[in-house]
């Protein structure tokens, strides 16, 4: 928690100074308690009068005589008016020197961090700024990343929970105090995380995607509260990561009064035939199909000599092979040719994608790939 200076100040100025009338009231106090009081006379008083040795006469006066007081020791008198002075005097050196801490703070570093605000917000300003991020960031990854990241921002590398669906958050790699001494990957690993948020990341059939976070991608989430999450993600600490499950206790749920303790990952929908493969081509920008063909009919292919498919359920078979296997009869010619097409045509672009022969999809896979192929144009 940071203190803000200006309270500080406060707060010592205003102890020392009811702490400075406190004393001086004390020193009027203990004034009067030294003086001795005056009596008050009601009568005349007798007194003594001496007109020989060892002989008096006791007569009353006319007049009203006031006993005189024993006189206090002048050196105890003295010493008490001396200390009283030292303290008085260090506590007015002491309120004058506050207030010219407070003058030099407000005139002179307000004045800098005029000059320079990005110091001055790196030391003070922006340092509580920066600790609310933090703590809103957390307080949203409590509530929407929770059941696919987990308690701690492990995600599926926590090894108690292999059955989360979410990739690691919490890592060296994405950490500020990693990546502060090179700007560049520091740029990079938070625009990563930063559009990942924004867009979403989709996965293939059976496994679950990232949704898109933002609203302006259909998502819940503004640009601010974007923001918070990728700090706390970046900048936020092992103590900061340990209170994700004390704000979900302390957020009203279901489960007991507040939000259920344990990650409860959303299950993968069983997708197949034609939606399977279109997750498999079109599905994701990574998928190797659509870097090479276009599934748009009004759009050309990235890759010249690769056919558009976007009317290929009506137009297909494109090449001579594959026409020929279609007139022999043979049902299977298109599994055959997405299976391991440079085996059909050598020297063709296109790889083996069946894992028989190198690739890295199941027979089951191409089956749907194909199957949505044939559903193009129509």
């Amino acid at each position: 928690m940071t203190i803000d200076l200006n309270v500080v100040l406060a707060v010592l100025s205003g102890l020392l100074f009811f702490g400075f009338v406190a004393f001086f009231a004390f020193l009027i106090y203990h004034q009067r308690e030294v003086e001795p009081k005056e009596p008050r006379f009601t009568g005349a008083e007798i007194i003594e009068q001496h007109y020989a040795p060892g002989a008096t006469v006791e007569q009353p006066t006319p007049y009203y005589v006031a006993p005189i007081p024993a006189a206090p020791d002048p050196l105890e008198i003295s010493a008490n008016l001396d200390k009283k002075i030292v303290i008085g005097g260090g506590m007015v050196f002491g309120f004058f020197a506050l207030l010219g801490v407070y003058f030099f703070y407000l005139f002179v570093l307000r004045a800098d961090a005029s000059a320079d605000p990005g110091r001055w917000r790196d030391r003070v300003a922006f340092s509580h700024q920066e600790e609310k991020l933090i703590e809103r960031g957390r307080n949203l990854y409590a509530n929407f990343c929770f059941d696919c990241h987990g308690k701690t921002g492990l995600g599926s590398a926590d090894p108690s929970r292999k059955d989360l669906p979410g990739l690691p958050l919490n890592k060296p790699d994405f950490k500020y105090v990693t990546l502060m001494a090179d700007p560049a990957k520091l740029k990079a690993a938070q625009d990563l995380i930063t559009h990942t948020i924004e867009r979403g990341r989709n996965k293939g059939p059976g496994q679950i995607s990232m949704p898109a976070w933002s609203d302006k991608e259909g998502g819940s989430l503004n640009d601010e509260q974007i923001e918070q999450l990728v700090s706390f993600i970046m900048k936020g600490t092992d103590a900061d990561w340990a209170d994700v499950v004390t704000v979900r206790q302390h957020s009203q749920g279901t489960e007991d009064g507040h939000l259920p303790l344990e990650p409860n990952p959303p299950k993968p929908q069983a997708v197949s035939g034609a939606a399977a493969g279109q997750q498999l081509t079109v599905g994701n920008p990574q998928q190797p199909c659509i870097t090479c063909h276009s599934f748009d009919p009004s759009k050309t292919s990235p890759i010249p000599q690769a056919p558009n498919l976007g009317r290929y359920g009506v137009e297909g078979p494109l090449n001579d092979e594959n026409k020929r296997a279609k007139a022999s009869g043979d049902a299977d010619w298109l599994f055959k040719w997405v299976s391991n097409a440079p085996g059909i045509k050598p020297g063709i672009v296109m790889p083996a994608f069946s894992s028989k022969n190198g690739g890295q999809l199941s027979d089951d896979q191409i089956k749907a790939i194909v199957e949505y192929l044939n559903t193009l144009g129509k």
